[in-house]
């Protein structure tokens, strides 16, 4: 009876992995509508691709998969949520370099730092200088880099805000993590100028509510991978600050006037287990109200 058991165990756990190892390359495009009356007309189809949580994985030699989904997307910009990389000693970062150097010759790319960035930023003792040289290749690319700041997406004729917000480390806790307040966020990254519409980069979703007492009219959040194994009506299981069940765990929700789109991300890190809860590449299309 024992010797059915484990083989059954272990049928089942190979069962999941080959699943689960087909799942992390089965790239999924979800597209998404954004409707304000805040936009300008020149903005009124103009279309994001959102990027986040690659984790150095690869779809096909070179991400050419993951390219030509971007490229049949057609879109004006490529906004990125962070966690592009791994933040090991001994991780190579040539996988998300590769691509941004790709995308940039075709793209307009925002760049926002995850917590896997900002710990190489904020870590130098044990990882040297290699973010400075990361953003460093990055700028070389052509890409806009966005530490705390904002700029001006134009089209041309008009233009839309986009902020990136960096999370303190207290923010990504796995255990009693701290909310940042309105007040922090208009510390780190200044208030929104309401005439414009405000797209905000936040890597970390649980903090929502405070986005949107901020000001912003757009979220763009990663972070939690779709939560990893995502059940039928019930959603994603497990965060990566172990919140069992976690309120956002992807797609689209709106407080108020406040809308975010939460990504399943492109990779994982440490635990490489996805069920259900394939990729994104998040397409997203705005609209004049």
């Amino acid at each position: 009876m024992l010797f059915i058991i484990i083989t059954g165990v272990l049928i089942l756990t190979a069962a999941i992995c080959l699943v689960s190892i087909n799942e992390n390359q089965n790239l999924a495009l979800e597209e998404y509508k954004i409707v304000s009356a805040k936009l300008p007309e020149d903005f009124d189809g103009y279309k994001i691709v959102f990027l986040t949580d690659l984790h150095c994985n690869e779809f096909d030699y070179q991400n050419k998969a993951l390219i030509d989904m971007i490229d049949g997307c057609s879109p004006d910009a490529v906004f990125v949520g962070g966690d592009m990389l791994v933040s090991r000693t001994d991780s190579s970062y040539d996988v998300a370099l590769d691509l941004m150097r790709e995308l940039s010759l075709r793209y307009r790319i925002y760049y926002a730092d995850g917590n896997h960035e900002l710990r190489l930023k904020r870590n130098e003792e044990v990882y040297g200088v290699a973010y400075k040289e990361y953003v460093h290749q990055l700028k070389e690319f052509g890409v806009i880099h966005l530490s705390n700041e904002s700029v001006m997406v134009d089209s041309g004729i008009s233009a839309i805000c986009l902020t990136a917000y960096d999370m303190e480390e207290k923010q990504y806790r796995k255990f009693h993590p701290a909310p940042p307040s309105v007040e922090d966020m208009a510390d780190a990254v200044g208030e929104p100028d309401p005439d414009f519409f405000q797209v905000l980069l936040a890597h970390n979703p649980n903090y929502f509510r405070q986005y949107s007492k901020w000001g912003c009219d757009l979220v763009l959040s990663g972070h939690f991978h779709g939560g990893m194994v995502r059940l039928p009506k019930i959603g994603g299981v497990i965060s990566p600050q172990f919140q069992l069940f976690p309120k956002y765990d992807s797609g689209e929700y709106q407080i108020g006037r406040s809308i975010m789109i939460l990504s399943r991300g492109l990779g994982n890190h440490s635990i490489k287990i996805r069920l259900f809860n394939r990729p994104e590449v998040s397409c997203i299309t705005l609209k004049k109200k």
